[in-house]
């Protein structure tokens, strides 16, 4: 069966932040998203977008001053035919792929939107301050702690205005608050972020 396959061909792409287990994260919660909103949707192109939408930050598909997601669009039809995933469904795939960061405005398509919320709030709430945290000093968004500080800042005051669906935006405000309880008690303790 082409998940198994998929799930096989995946299975080198580890990272703190991205990688195995925010695939299946990002894709459990598109599926909880679209029961919410009662929408019918795709499960296999969610399911093969979750798994191949961050590849082009892995090697050997990683390119320098390219986008990732234009590069696992580049990337995934060859893939996906090596599976025997149907080939009807690429396009959907590339669109959900295409659409999936949230400095992306998604296509009218549902899955891509869906997906892109998902996404988005994988980045948010105490999931989100791990997977940053994770990343201190190993990728550009966060050369040091105190830049992650921000970037949870940011994204806690921005990423809210970037979901589309009533759903997400429920799940968000649970997610908000996490991080702004997270925030508020370590400014207490490093003096307004100073001693960090």
């Amino acid at each position: 069966m082409w998940k198994s396959k998929l799930l096989e061909f995946v299975k080198p792409f580890t990272h703190p932040a991205w990688g195995i287990t925010h695939f299946q994260r990002v894709y459990e919660l598109a599926i909880k998203l679209a029961e919410k909103q009662n929408l019918d949707v795709d499960s296999d192109s969610l399911f093969a977008a979750a798994y191949l939408h961050d590849i082009g930050a892995f090697e050997p598909y990683r390119q320098k001053g390219k986008d990732h997601s234009d590069v696992a669009i580049e990337n995934c039809s060859e893939i996906l035919l090596s599976i025997n995933f149907p080939k009807d469904k690429n396009d959907l795939v590339k669109d959900i792929i295409r659409c999936h960061m949230f400095y992306v405005k998604p296509s009218d398509i549902k899955e891509s939107i869906i997906f892109h919320d998902a996404d988005t709030l994988d980045f948010m709430g105490t999931i989100g301050i791990s997977r940053i945290l994770a990343i201190v000093g190993k990728e550009d968004w966060t050369p040091d702690l105190k830049s992650a500080i921000f970037l949870i800042q940011k994204f806690h005051d921005e990423l809210p205005l970037e979901l589309y669906t009533a759903a997400a935006k429920e799940i968000c405000n649970e997610r908000m608050f996490e991080m702004k309880d997270f925030l508020a008690k370590l400014s207490q303790q490093t003096n307004n972020f100073e001693l960090i």
